[in-house]
């Protein structure tokens, strides 16, 4: 399962920004956390490292879905 880039909604999202509470494709990580010396600060985390640590999706027991605090982030590509 590919993970929707929350900026472009085109993408597959590469990164998880802690900050943001968003997934993000390559692209859109670069423009956003170049905007600011605050925003280049935030942290990051690759989706690839946290696959499989991921929860089992609640419907379909297959694929899985990333967790951003409380609410489930679940948008397949």
């Amino acid at each position: 399962m590919k993970i929707q880039c929350d900026a472009c909604e085109a993408a597959a999202a590469t990164v998880v920004c802690c900050a943001d509470e968003a997934a993000l494709c390559a692209r859109c990580d670069v423009e956003i956390h170049a905007a600011n010396k605050l925003a280049s600060k935030h942290q990051r985390l690759p989706l690839e490292a946290l696959s499989a640590k991921l929860p089992r999706c609640d419907v379909c027991q297959v694929r899985r879905r990333l967790v951003a605090g409380s609410s489930p982030i679940d948008r397949a590509i």
